[in-house]
């Protein structure tokens, strides 16, 4: 049997590969291509087709396994006090850059700030205004051609493009017409911007696709939008104020829906209010081509977990002046399996899961669906993003400090 090593297998190219993850990717592969693997932790990967052609992976876990992986912390940047660059208010992306460095946007100053491999400051770049270089509502980071990074601005309507070290080069016009003054797009490793957006005249989802100079070169319809109607959303509690006014709050641990576009331009994503370990992989204005499920026993919710959500539910209702018991059977018994998914640059995914322990839980996949292994690190890491055998996120402490981490992808056996 000839076996080709996929992408994922070069995880860890920046700094070299790690031996132990390349040869169990071989194995796994290896078996995969057979239609079944049975793995050393207890996991079990079958792959079949189904009659419209598209490849489910089935990936069956046990709840016991050890992890194969550990997120190693390397690096901290953050501080509690001061005037310092590294005093961050509110963190909202994050793009690392290449040698080790990273830069993010600080959403309360509406800056730029880049940092280099061990944590020192390089540079800052813009302040809230609407003149060059300068930003309304930073929102997204990425980096694009010549490691420059790109800054979607929906305050200011536009794409501003920065040097990490010189600064502000370009702007380009770019309109948000589907969440306001939110961005929902991504840059492919081909150097094209896709944007989901919104057609008002035929009421339909449209991912917009744009080149280099923020030209739009194609639109893709997606689905129809539906109304949104609250009180007969299962995952939203709605209670009337009076006067034709509403108060609403989301259903503690109702399935929340998923989409990540990656650097293929595919698209990753789970619907709303599944609870079920099933991703869906596919191709804008194309058809599904790999649906990825993964069973293993579900996390439940904790009675001291439902307790606490429901006594901050009141009490949000109460000060909003509603005052009718709401129907608590609505909370799920058990968490919803999958909490985020997102693709490394070398095409692994990484599928955050629920985890009776105080730790973040990430199962990967190899590019084709089949599991590979679980990563664990510090609880509360949020806007993950990895880059070899880098880990890059946020976390924040106890006093809800915000921090950026770089973590080693560190085997555990």
């Amino acid at each position: 049997m000839q076996v080709t090593l996929p992408p994922a297998a070069k995880l860890g190219r920046e700094g070299g590969v790690m031996p132990f993850l390349a040869m169990l990717l071989v194995t796994h592969v290896a078996l995969a291509a057979c239609g079944g693997l049975s793995g050393g932790d207890g996991s079990a990967t079958v792959r079949d087709t189904l009659p419209s052609g598209v490849v489910r992976v089935t990936n069956t876990l046990p709840a016991d396994a050890p992890p194969m992986w550990r997120l190693v912390e390397e690096l901290r940047v953050g501080a509690v006090d001061g005037d310092g660059p590294d005093v961050f208010g509110e963190l909202e992306a994050l793009a690392p850059l290449p040698g080790g460095g990273f830069a993010v946007i600080e959403a309360q100053a509406q800056e730029v700030r880049v940092f280099g491999p061990g944590g020192e400051h390089v540079a800052t770049h813009g302040r809230k205004g609407g003149g060059p270089g300068e930003f309304e509502n930073a929102i997204d980071l990425m980096l694009g051609p010549q490691e420059r990074l790109w800054v979607a601005d929906p305050g200011n309507v536009r794409m501003s493009v920065l040097d990490p070290v010189a600064g502000f080069v370009e702007s380009f016009p770019l309109p948000f017409p589907l969440w306001g003054f939110a961005w929902d797009g991504a840059m492919t490793a081909d150097g094209r911007i896709l944007e989901f957006s919104f057609d008002r005249g035929q009421s339909r989802e449209i991912l917009r696709v744009y080149d280099l100079t923020m030209t739009q070169v194609d639109s893709i319809s997606l689905k129809e939008v539906e109304v949104f109607e609250p009180e007969d959303d299962p995952g939203i509690f709605v209670q009337d104020l009076g006067g034709g006014s509403q108060y609403m709050r989301g259903v503690p641990f109702h399935p929340s829906g998923l989409r990540y576009l990656d650097a293929q331009g595919a698209i990753w994503s789970k619907p709303r209010g599944d609870p079920d370990y099933v991703i869906r992989k596919w191709l804008p204005g194309g058809d599904t081509t790999l649906i990825l499920e993964t069973r293993r026993p579900a996390v439940p919710v904790t009675t001291a977990e439902r307790d606490s959500v429901i006594a901050r539910i009141r009490e949000s209702f109460r000060r909003s002046g509603a005052t009718a018991e709401l129907d608590w059977s609505r909370i799920p018994a058990v968490k919803s399996a999958v909490e985020d998914v997102f693709v490394s640059a070398e095409g692994d995914v990484w599928v955050r899961t629920p985890s009776p322990v105080a730790e973040t839980t990430f199962d990967v996949y190899a590019p084709d669906g089949s599991y590979v292994g679980t990563a664990v690190g510090a609880a509360r890491l949020t806007h993950p993003v990895v880059r070899g055998n880098a880990f890059w996120a946020f976390v924040s402490d106890d006093f809800n400090v915000p921090y950026v981490i770089r973590a080693r992808i560190t085997p555990t056996r």
